[in-house]
């Protein structure tokens, strides 16, 4: 019998897709033994549309800060935890929580106006739309105009190219290096991307904001976050089917990765009007994130955010507790799909139970 949580998990997903099916293949490696065999993948469903209600229900600054308080858990050190996400939630109930907490300050918000209206501030209505639940449990959604157009360019220039780097040392973090993987951050032909890790300092405003933000979204505090991933894909680059916390993550100080927000910093061509292709060089094609449970491939948006949690343990959950042994959830198993031409750009946040000391 083969424990799932023993096995190590490789899906090959072909850069020549069609539009009936994937094809690819999967290994497992167990003690002593190794099979592979090969699997049809489902189409890839058309995307749902996204979801809106009444801002009726949608409180103003003060009383979302009041209603996400009585979810939350004070911690010992003064930090406070959500509990939110500790029980399963309907459809509705994720987008309320998510327009309270992400959504709140609509004046500070600039993302909506770039993409729906330049000339027209975004009003309450708007900013309901851009909420996406792919799934309500586990919970997997998607906040459009998580942040402005603006802030993802600048996080994008805050980074070193190997062209403009002075010093190639592993001390210079916002320097583009070949991406890495598992706790012992070794290089592997499943990821074949470039990354670099930003320090508050090297881009403040946007930072900050993108950290407040994934902290309202999550329910943690910045303390338990990483430093900024971003992610360079080029031409015929991916990473292929993986988990973003793997049982070697306990064994940190700051336990396992319970959570991740993934932001598109570029769009691919399908989210760019057919008249603006011509005058924009920052898009690419491919590169859709790829959740298989789910038969859904994202096509990334600038601004766009993914949230979801990476363990079958979460705050709030019966017998949770900061300190024990997360489990993976493999539901959430996804891929970067390769880039067919031009760039991808995206950045991660990923969040752990306890205070995280500093960025890889």
């Amino acid at each position: 019998m083969l424990l799932l949580s023993h096995c190590y998990y490789h899906l090959r997903i072909s850069s020549t897709m069609t539009t009936s099916c994937f094809a690819g293949s999967i290994f497992l490696a167990t003690a002593g033994v190794s099979t592979a065999f090969t699997i049809r993948l489902p189409p890839i469903l058309p995307t749902k549309h996204h979801h809106v209600h009444s801002s009726s229900s949608l409180f103003s600054s003060t009383q979302a800060q009041s209603y996400l308080d009585t979810l939350s858990t004070k911690e010992a050190d003064g930090t406070s935890t959500s509990n939110f996400w500790g029980a399963p939630r309907n459809e509705q109930e994720i987008i309320d929580f998510i327009s309270e907490a992400v959504f709140n300050d609509v004046s500070h918000h600039d993302a909506a106006s770039n993409a729906l209206n330049d000339n027209v501030a975004p009003t309450i209505d708007q900013h309901l739309q851009r909420i996406e639940v792919i799934s309500e449990e586990p919970p997997l959604v998607i906040v459009h105009g998580f942040l402005s157009t603006e802030h993802c360019d600048d996080i994008m220039n805050a980074v070193i190219g190997p062209e403009e780097a002075y010093d190639n040392s592993e001390n210079v973090k916002n320097q583009l290096k070949r991406s890495t993987m598992g706790a012992k951050q070794d290089k592997s032909q499943q990821r074949t991307s470039s990354t670099a890790w930003l320090h508050p300092d090297h881009c403040p405003k946007p930072l900050d904001e993108f950290s407040a933000r994934v902290s309202n979204l999550s329910g943690l505090p910045t303390s338990n976050f990483e430093n900024m991933q971003v992610v360079r894909y080029q031409p015929g680059q991916e990473f292929q089917i993986h988990t973003d916390h793997l049982d070697s993550f306990n064994d940190m100080d700051c336990g396992g990765r319970l959570a991740t927000c993934l932001m598109y910093l570029n769009d691919s061509e399908d989210n760019v009007p057919e008249e603006s292709l011509s005058n924009n060089d920052e898009t690419f094609t491919g590169g859709e994130t790829f959740f298989h449970e789910f038969d859904r491939a994202v096509s990334p948006r600038k601004g766009s955010a993914l949230f979801w949690w990476n363990t079958m343990e979460r705050p709030g959950s019966k017998g949770y507790d900061k300190n024990m042994f997360l489990n993976v959830d493999l539901k959430l198993r996804h891929a970067g799909l390769p880039v067919l031409s031009g760039e991808k750009w995206v950045c991660n946040k990923w969040m752990h139970p306890l205070p995280f000391p500093h960025g890889v």
